[in-house]
């Protein structure tokens, strides 16, 4: 969660920019704050798909080893 606190930082500077932009502005400002959420979404989705396969991958019993011959 530590690694998260600069980018909740940023998020919320984004939107109090946002709330205080001009017209022209709003657009920028909403596309440039759906885009860092939509980025941050998705590696945070990557991050736990990650820790769910190495915490299945650490309790998975090892195959046996297959006879030589």
């Amino acid at each position: 969660m530590k690694r998260e606190w600069p980018f909740l930082a940023l998020e919320v500077v984004l939107l109090a920019v946002l709330l205080q932009s001009n017209a022209p502005e709003v657009w920028f400002w909403f596309i440039a704050l759906l885009v860092l959420l939509t980025w941050r979404s998705l590696a945070l989705r990557s991050r736990l798909e990650q820790r769910r396969l190495n915490a299945e991958s650490a309790t998975a019993p090892e195959a046996p080893d297959p006879p030589t011959g």
